[in-house]
């Protein structure tokens, strides 16, 4: 992960760099007709998105490395994306100033908008704590991808400390330590998790239907004592 970060990093700023030296590479700018162009201040918003990108790319890095080394790594790993969202909005909205022509479209800067609400919202709700409810014969984990599992489809239940390698995401939601949805892990094939941090134990649950699940919560403590509470409920049901 530190690697890619750093690649993406410079490669985000190697691109700015490229704008500045090749400013018909600019989106927007390549297409407008020549008359336009006249009326773009192309020095200045070239040198604007060199500089944005130059320090969008190189935040990403520093923030990346001073979240995790301050042991916040749910936090570093979201580093790529809010500095970018931020970096890119950020240059999007300076860039009508360099635009002198008299119709200027801000279409994209909609767009833009909605789609920083979109990811924002998304990641969001991916990274609230999954949360277990009991009920009287039942399991229920909320949160994105959650499930309800009645008592009586539990074929067993298992703490461990180390879970297979995951191998593939079919549909779920993954960043960094954190994966929810349906993947296919090694040994197991198609299996639900619900991993909310990096930390173990993990709750292995499986259904009599063959389906497995495998959970762990915030904290070790919060694991824990799901992992009690559930085999007690599974043991009254079987009485």
């Amino acid at each position: 992960m530190d690697i890619l970060i750093i690649i993406i990093g410079l490669f985000m700023a190697a691109l700015g760099f490229l704008a500045k030296a090749y400013p018909n590479l600019i989106a927007g700018y390549n297409t407008m007709p020549r008359d336009k162009k006249k009326n773009v201040d192309i020095e200045g918003l070239s040198t604007l998105i060199r500089n944005g990108l130059a320090i969008t790319g190189l935040a990403i890095i520093g923030s990346y490395f001073v979240f995790k080394w301050s042991g916040f790594t749910t936090v570093a790993n979201l580093m790529i994306v809010i500095v970018t969202l931020a970096g890119v909005t950020t240059i999007a909205v300076k860039t009508q100033r360099f635009d002198h022509n008299k119709s200027k479209s801000k279409l994209h800067i909609l767009v833009l908008g909605a789609a920083i609400i979109f990811v924002a919202s998304l990641l969001t709700y991916g990274f609230i704590p999954t949360k277990v409810i009991y009920g009287n014969n039942s399991v229920r984990f909320s949160g994105m991808y959650g499930i309800t599992v009645n008592i009586d489809e539990v074929a067993s239940v298992e703490l461990t400390n180390a879970i297979p390698e995951i191998k593939l995401r079919t549909n779920g939601f993954s960043v960094g330590t954190v994966n929810k949805g349906t993947f296919i892990v090694e040994s197991i094939g198609k299996c639900r998790l619900l991993l909310n941090s990096g930390s173990k134990p993990y709750i292995v649950l499986t259904k009599t239907s063959g389906e497995v699940c495998i959970i762990n919560l915030k904290c070790s403590s919060q694991t824990h004592d799901a992992y009690q509470s559930i085999v007690k409920l599974v043991s009254q049901g079987k009485r």
